[in-house]
């Protein structure tokens, strides 16, 4: 950090004090700022932020005890280095309390010039590493939030839709601003809907790019494949081992499903994706929707092969789409959540709404993990006539 951009305020009751560490430290180019007590030195360091604080202990008014708890408690100031400083009179006590108050270091009179200024560059070094680090962080927060606009784009939103007379409710929510989770809901004909439910190994910014992609190679086969989900995985499969897995080691989960309401039916085909919960009518179980040959996860091989299975789906029917991130929600003991839990909370809530069975999941992953942040994404799909 250049020394002449560096402000350092040195607070002392003693005018020779002050006068002392000012003409050392002007001497080094470091534009200094002064003050004859605790209030004083409040102010200006409310109005001036400097990058490095001198601080007396014993001071009428506001003394440096106190100085050191304001600075410690505004956001804007609790990062900027202290170093008290101390008579031969003060007590190992008030050393104790001073560093329990934020003192970052001491010195004591009279003073060691080449002490002093040793450890007010030590000092300003880190804290120079710290505003650094701060910068970069607010960017890649802002950055972060960008991308999080991009993938609210290509992820349907949180709520309710209507599509070709099915009945759909949706939360997908990132463990971070960004997430590897992924579907889409699209409308075939009068009759019937496709759905997309994937989810990329990990979680962040790598993974949330590649639900970019994803959806890149689904808008372009997706209004041509129509009764045979088993292929568009065949085509996401090969697609992901040509151009990511075969240059860094990704791979992702997916379930497709066509619904097809005039022949009352469901085709869909699974690629590694934990199987979704159907249930029919006023059956309390939920049944797995489970296929005979399960094809590995897209990327894993490019010689996956994918089946097409099929089960009715009528008026009575309601199915429950999830990824990973739901069952394997941990709570303070690190117990996990399961899928049988899973499957109990759904097949409980079998005369809800899609809506209302995605609150009935929400609270209870909550209530088991006592609304602690997730680990992983988590995105939950209910589908009705």
């Amino acid at each position: 950090m250049p020394e002449a951009a560096t402000k350092i305020l040195v607070v002392d009751d003693e005018p020779r004090n002050v006068k002392i560490l000012q003409i050392q430290l002007q001497a080094r180019g470091y534009d200094v700022l002064t003050a004859g007590d605790g209030a004083e030195a409040l102010q200006i360091i409310s109005n001036e932020l400097p990058d490095l604080i001198l601080l007396d202990i014993n001071m009428p008014k506001v003394d440096g005890f106190e100085v050191v708890e304001k600075v410690r408690a505004n956001q804007k100031t609790e990062f900027i280095p202290i170093v008290m400083i101390t008579a031969l009179r003060d007590t190992q006590e008030n050393r104790i309390k001073a560093v329990e108050a934020g003192a970052d270091d001491f010195i004591e009179k009279p003073f060691n010039s080449f002490e002093v200024l040793a450890r007010i560059k030590s000092l300003l070094r880190i804290k120079h590493y710290h505003d650094t680090l701060e910068k970069h962080n607010a960017r890649l927060e802002t950055e972060l939030q960008m991308a999080r606009s991009v993938q609210e784009i290509i992820i349907p939103q949180n709520g309710t839709q209507d599509i070709a007379g099915f009945h759909i409710a949706s939360y997908c929510y990132p463990a971070l601003a960004v997430g590897g989770d992924f579907f889409d809901i699209w409308e075939i004909d009068e009759n019937r809907i496709g759905v997309i439910i994937s989810d990329v190994m990990g979680h962040g910014a790598a993974a949330a790019l590649v639900t970019v992609f994803i959806k890149t190679v689904l808008s372009e086969y997706q209004e041509h494949i129509k009764d045979d989900p088993a292929q568009l995985l065949q085509i996401l499969n090969t697609r992901f081992s040509d151009i990511i897995s075969s240059r860094i080691f990704m791979f992702a989960t997916a379930f497709c499903g066509i619904f097809n309401q005039a022949k009352k039916q469901l085709i869909c085909a699974n690629a590694g994706h934990p199987s979704p919960f159907l249930q029919h009518g006023t059956q309390s179980e939920c049944e797995l929707v489970t296929n005979k040959q399960t094809g590995n996860g897209l990327g894993i091989r490019k010689e996956s092969v994918y089946e097409n299975c099929y089960y009715p789906f009528d008026d009575s029917s309601r199915i429950f789409l999830y990824t990973d991130g739901v069952y394997e929600v941990k709570n303070v003991k690190g117990e996990e959540f399961t899928v049988e839990q899973l499957q109990k909370v759904v097949s409980t809530a079998q005369h809800k709404t899609p809506e209302k069975l995605i609150q009935s999941v929400s609270n209870a992953i909550a209530e088991f993990n006592s609304a602690a942040p997730n680990e992983d994404d988590l995105t939950l799909i209910a589908i009705q006539r």
